[in-house]
């Protein structure tokens, strides 16, 4: 694991650019980081998207997995990265040593994921972890659904959000998906071993697999 990723998990502080240490907080925990790092082993992605950056601890994790291999191309979307953020989560990548894995858009995902798409933009995997009302979540989705080739992962963060459960119940409907298993080497982790036995979500994260060419017809709709 990155020196940085390590440090920031470990001592659970955020360093921005500017001014003392800050508690970390709103962050993608060690587990479902090593599971999105896996999903990325087990695929070998080579186009990479991620909306929703915050302190940065997903595109660590996913900077980590990627960092040596070539030709991938790794878009991150956040137009709050410096208001909200105080740009902790570039700061981070680049203390990293990622600067040049990544390429940073500070727009709002619904004006630059159109824009992508419209550049012919395609995806082998994508995490959504940006605004988190249904419509917004939905919306990130759809341009993603477009640029996602089949084979291709799609992954959402928070999922026991009501918000986010509803937008997996209409995902889990469309014909060109199924749901992404959890990698059999942590069936047995204890973290989701408890998280069975209280019939929780075994992940905060979680997504699909694209099977098939979404051609759903001009009307097609389904009860969710």
């Amino acid at each position: 694991m990155n020196l940085i990723l390590e440090r920031i998990l470990s001592e659970k502080c955020i360093y921005p650019p500017t001014g003392p240490s800050l508690p970390l907080h709103s962050h993608i925990e060690r587990l479902e980081g090593e599971v999105i790092q896996t999903w990325i082993a087990e695929r070998d992605p080579k186009h990479l998207l991620e909306v929703g950056m915050a302190y940065g601890i997903s595109s660590l994790f996913i900077c980590d997995a990627i960092q040596d291999w070539n030709g991938v191309v790794y878009d991150i979307v956040d137009p709050y990265q410096q208001r909200d953020w105080s740009g902790c989560g570039i700061h981070h990548l680049r203390q990293a040593g990622f600067q040049d894995r990544f390429t940073f858009h500070e727009q709002p995902s619904e004006i630059c994921l159109p824009q992508l798409l419209a550049q012919g933009r395609q995806l082998d995997f994508a995490l959504i972890d940006g605004y988190h009302t249904f419509d917004h979540a939905l919306l990130d989705f759809f341009y993603i659904n477009r640029m996602l080739k089949v084979g291709g992962i799609v992954l959402f963060d928070d999922i026991p959000m009501p918000s986010i459960q509803k937008l997996l119940a209409y995902i889990a409907n469309y014909p060109g998906y199924k749901p992404l298993p959890l990698p059999t080497v942590y069936e047995n982790h204890r973290t989701i071993r408890i998280r069975r036995m209280m019939k929780s979500p075994v992940l905060r994260v979680g997504g699909f697999i694209k099977t098939a060419v979404d051609n759903r017809a001009w009307d097609w709709y389904c009860e969710f």
